[in-house]
């Protein structure tokens, strides 16, 4: 039951503790009916016990009604314990709500508190240390030494729920969740002056004006902004301790809405969007990666096809074109030569026209032919000059991807993916630990060694407990010894028995006793009395007949028994232990000295420096990780290094051998091939002019040896036309061997480069395929990874912000009303001081009555 100080002191905190809560909460506001506002309050107040155990809780409404207007009111209530705070009167209860109509002007309160009868949303458990021992509360009043104390707060609104997001590909998924209700709260202590050396690697702490310390603790009691559960605390040196007492503020928020928290949630929304884009990204990176690699493919074919044809080229330019060319130029000057001596020939030449006619055919036919192939070669050779600038265009694109591959492979120290690997090494470095630590894999080895050989040890425990039972052994077969001495005492006391039995025995002894009383004078003429005696006698001989067979045969069973069972047992005992037990014990400490030994083994495989035994030379698992996140560093470094090694840089030419080198080198050989073919072209008009003027001059060469003998002057004409056409036809010869000897030079360079570049295609081919796996898969996954991960945080906070719209107040609000709801829970204080409070109590309750009193009055009479 409730104390009236209790119920005095939680009025009053309505309006003190728990309405920074409400303040925090907002005053948010809702039209009702007509031009009336109303607002509902909710405040929740728990006390609890020292170490968090609830012992009384109260819910305390209040619902704000202003305007001008008729409010029909319907508020969800608490029903047990209600009671009116503003006035004597009671409320009209219906189905759990509170309802009336009322007419406001201006400004109208409502205020109760009842009962809270539901389940709290948090969970308090606190604990105390005093010099590194748990101790109750109570324990630390009047203490000296070092005081921990440790709060935990758990949001206890959990349930399963499903939630739905995107997996980074455009796919929607759904998992279960254990959806809380956000909440969010501080606690809040004064530690007093005798607390000293405080320190708290949570706390927000500040001096209070007294000598004491205030510490105030935040709390984001959901996630994945927070955790569902919060643990924190504070140290400090105490003398004459006491339990300072410590409140606890909470409130529901939506985190979706709330300016504090609502950057952190589209901080997640944000990230899935993210992820989800660097999933897009890379996925179409690694596709276009791949579509290098293929089309580094094809592009090997085609260079080395290229080569081949360049080859070719060059082959039959430098041993068929320009020897060729260099022929026609001899040729042609030896023609001009026999053109100039043709004039002065003439009178010759009429011998010969006979014999020259049927040459001058076939020369006209054959310079004809030449200057149709020049006319021919002419038109192809601009072809193959836009063909080489089209090559020339296509090296410079290879050259823009290569150094786009330079820049992109220079940053794969960074990716995710290897700065996670590196984190997951370091994290089983610290899972392996030292031997010094027993909380780790190598610790506790380290520690079941060390106990398996203090127990094999020489003189040890096992040593002890097989000399214990060698020991036994030989108490089994002294116990033995005693049982069967044991037996042949029973065997003769048995004999007595049986003796006793015996004809004349000791029994008929005893009964011939008893008769010879009839001899006694007193009693010999007396026939009563001698049958007395006869049958006296006879009973008692028959008591001792039967007692002592009973015995016999009893004795005799305990001899059987012992001889029969007892002392084979014992021999037994003895046996086993000597033969199985002790035996079993000493190999028992062999195998365990084995297993200490194993042990040491498995410590050294562990790692190679936790023993003075290892072998520094045969590292172990610890090393193998430390040389593995080594030796991840230096293959991506050394991936890099050979990657852009093999790139190069803007500057290479094909004596650096790299393919960058190799693209400049063909760019080089195809600008060359490109100039000896403008030069061709050019020579080739010039021949092709020569040739026609050949032809021309041949066809009349022919005409004029018809006619040579009607007309000399007509040959000599023809014959100065002849000799400028050989002019001619030479300068052309000269130029076409030229151009042909620059075009060999520049063929041998494009099949230089060619080779260069077909060695360095697969070097692409394979960079494009290992970026693809080692880089553009792995950021796939990533951006999957990443995408789903904060898609299902957010999923999760917008889940548990409609849980804080739809269930964030303890009982609800009227409709058409804003509300909200505020926690507080009082953590009790304990200083020892209890008589002392209770006259304080006793106080304030008869200063609360005369305080009620007086007010009941004032309403009354004034």
């Amino acid at each position: 039951m409730i104390s009236r100080k209790t119920a005095a002191r939680a009025g009053a905190s309505f309006f003190a503790v728990p309405a920074a809560v409400v303040m925090a909460a907002g005053p948010s506001m809702a039209a009702s009916s007509g031009d009336v506002l109303v607002t509902n309050t909710e405040t929740v107040q728990a006390y609890l016990s020292a170490t968090g155990r609830l012992e009384v809780a109260r819910v305390y409404e209040q619902v704000a009604m202003k305007g001008k207007g008729k409010v029909e009111l319907s508020n969800p209530v608490e029903a047990n314990g209600l009671r009116n705070l503003d006035e004597f009167g009671g409320f009209e209860v219906r189905d759990g709500n509170v309802v009336g109509t009322y007419e406001v002007d201006g400004e109208k309160r409502l205020r109760t508190v009842s009962d809270f009868t539901r389940e709290l949303p948090l969970d308090v458990d606190v604990t105390y240390t005093l010099d590194g021992k748990e101790v109750k509360p109570g324990d630390v009043v009047g203490k000296s030494g070092v005081l921990k104390v440790q709060y935990t707060v758990r949001n206890v609104t959990g349930k399963p729920q499903e939630v739905t997001f995107d997996d980074g590909t455009g796919t929607m998924v759904t998992a279960t969740e254990d959806v809380v209700i956000p909440m969010v709260g501080s606690l809040s202590t004064v530690l007093p002056s005798n607390f000293t050396d405080v320190r708290s690697a949570e706390a927000n702490m500040a001096g209070d004006g007294r000598g004491g310390t205030k510490m105030s603790f935040t709390m984001t009691l959901f996630g994945p902004i927070g955790k569902p559960e919060a643990t924190f605390g504070y140290e400090a040196q105490i003398t004459d301790g006491v339990v300072p007492k410590a409140s606890i503020s909470a409130l529901p928020v939506s985190p979706l809405d709330s300016p504090s928290f609502k950057g952190g949630a589209e901080s997640y929304k944000g990230g899935a969007q993210t992820g989800a884009t660097l999933t897009a990204g890379a996925t179409e990176i690694d596709a276009n990666l791949l579509k290098l690699r293929d089309g580094a493919g094809e592009l090997l074919a085609g260079l080395i096809q290229l080569r081949d044809g360049a080859n070719k080229l060059n082959a039959g330019l430098s041993g068929e074109a320009a020897p060729g060319a260099r022929k026609l130029a001899d040729g042609a000057a030896e023609l001009k030569g026999g053109t100039g001596k043709l004039a002065g020939g003439t009178d010759r030449l009429a011998d010969g026209a006979a014999e020259a006619s049927v040459g001058a055919d076939a020369l006209a036919e054959g310079s004809a032919q030449v200057a149709d192939g020049l006319l021919e070669a002419g038109a192809k050779a601009p072809a193959l000059i836009d063909g080489l600038t089209q090559v020339s265009e296509g090296l410079a694109l290879v050259d823009g991807g290569l150094v786009k591959m330079y820049t992109s492979i220079g940053g794969l120290n960074e990716h995710p993916g290897v700065v996670k690997m590196h984190q997951g090494m370091g994290a089983m470095i610290a899972g392996l630990g030292t031997k010094a630590n027993d909380q780790t894999l190598i610790g506790g080895v380290e520690k079941l060694r060390a106990g398996l050989a203090a127990a094999t040890k020489d003189g040890g425990s096992l040593d002890q407990l097989k000399g214990g039972v060698d020991a036994s052994a030989q108490g089994a077969l002294d116990l033995a010894a005693g049982v069967a001495n044991a037996v042949a005492g029973i065997d003769a006391v048995k004999k007595g028995h049986d003796d006793a039995l015996a004809a004349g025995g000791s029994i008929d002894q005893v009964e011939l006793g008893i008769k010879s009383i009839k001899g006694v004078p007193s009693c010999s003429a007396d026939p009563v009395c001698l049958g007395t005696v006869d049958g006296v006698a006879a009973q008692i001989e028959t008591k001792l007949r039967d007692s002592s067979t009973a015995a016999s045969t009893g004795l005799g069973q305990i001899s059987g028994g012992l001889s029969g069972t007892a002392i084979p047992g014992l021999q037994k005992l003895s046996g086993g232990l000597s033969t199985q037990v002790s035996p079993g014990l000493a190999q028992l400490k062999t195998s365990l000295s084995e297993g200490a030994v194993g042990l040491a083994k498995i410590e050294c495989g562990l790692s190679s420096a936790s023993l003075p035994v290892c072998d520094p030379a045969k590292p172990g698992l610890l090393e193998g990780i430390g040389a593995v996140d080594a030796g991840l560093t230096a293959l991506v470094n050394g991936v890099i290094g050979n990657v852009q090694g093999g790139v190069g840089d803007d500057d290479d030419t094909k004596e650096d051998e790299t393919l960058r080198g190799g693209v400049h080198s063909l760019q080089e050989g195809v600008g060359l091939l490109s100039a000896g073919g403008g030069d061709l072209l050019e020579g080739l008009g010039l021949l092709s002019d020569g040739a026609g003027l050949v032809a021309e001059g041949n066809a009349q060469l022919a005409d004029g040896v018809y006619q040579i003998a009607g007309g000399a002057d007509e040959l000599a004409a023809g014959a100065d036309k002849l000799d400028a056409g050989a002019s001619q036809i030479a300068d052309g010869a000269n130029q076409l061997s030229s151009g042909l000897g620059d075009a060999a030079d520049g063929s041998g360079q494009i099949a230089d480069g060619l080779e260069k570049a077909a060695d360095g295609a697969p070097q692409i081919k394979d960079g494009a395929q290992r970026l693809s796996d080692e880089g553009t898969k792995k950021l796939v996954e990533a951006g999957k990874s990443t995408a789903a991960d904060y898609g299902q945080k957010y999923a999760l906070i917008e889940a548990g912000a409609q849980r804080a719209k739809a269930e964030g107040m303890a009982y609800g609000a009227p409709a058409d009303a804003a509300g909200n709801t505020a926690y507080s829970f009082e953590l009790a204080a304990m200083s020892g001081e209890g008589s002392r409070n209770l006259g304080r109590g006793l106080g304030a309750a008869a200063v609360f009555g005369l305080a009620g009193a007086a007010a009941f009055l004032r309403r009354r009479f004034i």
